[in-house]
């Protein structure tokens, strides 16, 4: 029966659904797959985390409440000559295919709006 379920859940995540435009604070609006609620770079037609199909020409809005929310901080090295989204060189980054091309991606799905701070070590 499991293998059903996942199957359907398969199946459904083919067919286009709404992207979500979310807003957290007045200065803070971002796009996010409407079945796993993570970001999207605009333009994808598929969520890279769940695999959802997205559907970008009608696009709903919802307000994003912190309730329960954490905030998680990760510290590690990078080299010395690292600029915020140079994803070649980051850690985090994976190799992924797009368009038929091997291309570097942010599992944070931040691609050009890196949200690293750095520290001198």
């Amino acid at each position: 029966m499991a293998l059903q379920d996942d199957l359907r859940a398969q199946l459904i995540k083919q067919f286009a659904a709404d992207v979500v435009e979310v807003t957290e604070a007045p200065d803070k609006v971002y796009y996010a797959c409407p079945t796993c609620k993570r970001p999207v770079s605009r333009g994808n037609d598929k969520c890279t985390s769940c695999g959802q199909a997205l559907n970008w020409s009608s696009i709903s809005k919802e307000e994003y409440a912190r309730v329960g929310m954490k905030m998680a901080t990760l510290s590690f090295e990078v080299p010395g000559d690292f600029a915020k989204s140079d994803c070649r060189k980051c850690p985090l980054s994976y190799i992924t295919k797009r368009e038929g091309q091997n291309m570097y991606d942010c599992p944070l799905n931040m691609r050009n709006k890196c949200p690293l701070e750095f520290k001198e070590a």
